[in-house]
């Protein structure tokens, strides 16, 4: 399905190809792929005259891209393809259903980009989010889904914004006895005492008060000096904050890319119940946007870690291309762009603790890959150029992509994510 057809063994060339980890692009190099690997990275002029060879003039090649905090939907596999992401991390979901995609999606790259996984929010004693999430009412019945989430396979375990700090530290202290990582949206629990409770990623900047701030410089510094020393991931998931502060803003629903989003997501968001509530919590997050940037460039130049996520579906983020978005987002706050890529490749594989397959191109890796027109490297938003995508070896391209992920339009998804967002603008 929507695949380039090229045979087991064949070599990609382009203008430049960036590898993930070096401060510059290469130029004449190659890409040799075999089967569904990187056999070597080579001078193009050193290629073996037979081999098949993939030529990409005006091009650049880069590790694919990770989305690191998305609520799949299966309509969304060909739309990740499509903008380069080959892999995500799925944070919130129901637990069997996610399993059976992350199995799906090994078994057939077509499918969709690679999964890691953290199966259901592990909420407070209400749910948030009644599909995705599990309330909670005490520290052992924590104990037991964080147990049950363990013995079924989940990558990490999603903590969630209804836990007070003493749930929390459960939680933690339990993920930690079973090796297991533990990330979480905050709610009323401080980032300072949910990093000293051993909590390693935070989601959104919650709970990260200073951040929100004009005029707390001193505050943020504190902050960051907390998140440094514990080497506390953020993911800030900058562009739905700044969708849902814009979300009544007319260019979005003119948007082109809005065609690869389900028609019943297109609704959703635009029965959103952000639109109809006062202006003041949308001009909160208008306002807010400013300092979240700035705080976000100075805990990257002081070596803070960032990964990048997106939230997708939530509203006018397009799957796989708000990933263009939110790297576009970190540039303007002054990060570089090689650094903005990095997040999404190099930093994002170790952040989900698989840097040993994907996130660089090197031999022996994953051959998942991203080519575009242009050097993002330069301009960060030539990434949205998508000529090609490479999952697992086999090449995949926009148009061919575009047709499969309209064949699931005429159905309406039945998973977490959609039920729950339409729970949401019902009221229920």
């Amino acid at each position: 399905m929507a695949t380039h057809r090229a045979p087991k063994r064949y070599a990609m060339l382009a203008d430049r190809l960036w590898d993930g980890a070096a401060d510059v692009p290469q130029s004449g190099a190659a890409v040799v792929i075999n089967g569904s690997t990187i056999e070597s990275v080579v001078a193009a002029l050193d290629l073996p005259r037979d081999i098949h060879k993939v030529r990409l003039s005006g091009c650049t090649i880069l590790p694919g891209l990770i989305d690191a905090h998305v609520h799949y939907s299966a309509p969304m596999g060909p739309a990740f393809l499509a903008a380069g992401v080959t892999t995500i991390r799925d944070v919130g979901n129901d637990l069997e259903w996610i399993l059976r995609q992350r199995a799906r999606h090994a078994a057939d790259p077509s499918a969709g980009p690679g999964i890691v996984c953290c199966g259901h929010l592990l909420d407070g004693p209400t749910a948030s989010w009644k599909n995705m999430g599990r309330a909670h009412a005490n520290a052992e019945a924590l104990r037991r889904s964080i147990r049950h989430e363990v013995k079924r396979g989940v990558n990490a375990i999603k903590l969630y914004a209804g836990l007070d700090l003493e749930l929390l530290s459960v939680g933690v202290a339990e993920s930690r006895l079973h090796r297991k990582f533990t990330l979480a949206h905050l709610g009323n629990v401080s980032a300072e005492d949910a990093v000293k409770a051993g909590l390693q990623e935070i989601q959104h900047l919650t709970g990260c008060a200073p951040a929100w701030a004009a005029g707390a410089r001193e505050e943020q510094d504190r902050l960051m000096d907390v998140l440094i020393e514990h080497q506390t991931i953020m993911t800030p998931t900058l562009v739905v904050w700044d969708r849902l502060g814009r979300i009544l803003d007319r260019p979005f629903h003119f948007d082109a890319r809005r065609r690869w989003a389900h028609p019943c997501h297109l609704d959703l968001w635009n029965r959103y119940r952000s639109r109809f509530e006062p202006s003041e919590s949308r001009l909160h997050l208008q306002r807010a946007m400013p300092h979240l940037k700035s705080f976000l460039a100075r805990l990257h130049e002081r070596g803070g870690i960032i990964a990048l996520g997106t939230d997708t579906p939530f509203p006018h983020l397009v799957p796989g291309f708000s990933v263009h978005d939110e790297l576009a987002m970190y540039v303007d706050a002054g990060i570089k762009p090689i650094d903005a890529l990095r997040s999404a490749t190099l930093v994002g594989a170790r952040v989900l603790g698989i840097e040993s397959r994907i996130g660089r191109i090197a031999p022996g890796m994953q051959a998942d890959l991203i080519v575009v027109s242009g050097n993002p490297l330069e301009y960060i938003e030539d990434i949205g150029c998508v000529k090609c995508s490479v999952r697992a070896g086999r090449i995949f391209l926009p148009k061919e992509l575009l047709c499969a992920v309209r064949k699931t339009f005429a159905r309406r998804p039945d998973d977490a994510i959609t039920r729950d967002l339409t729970g949401y603008v019902e009221g229920r």
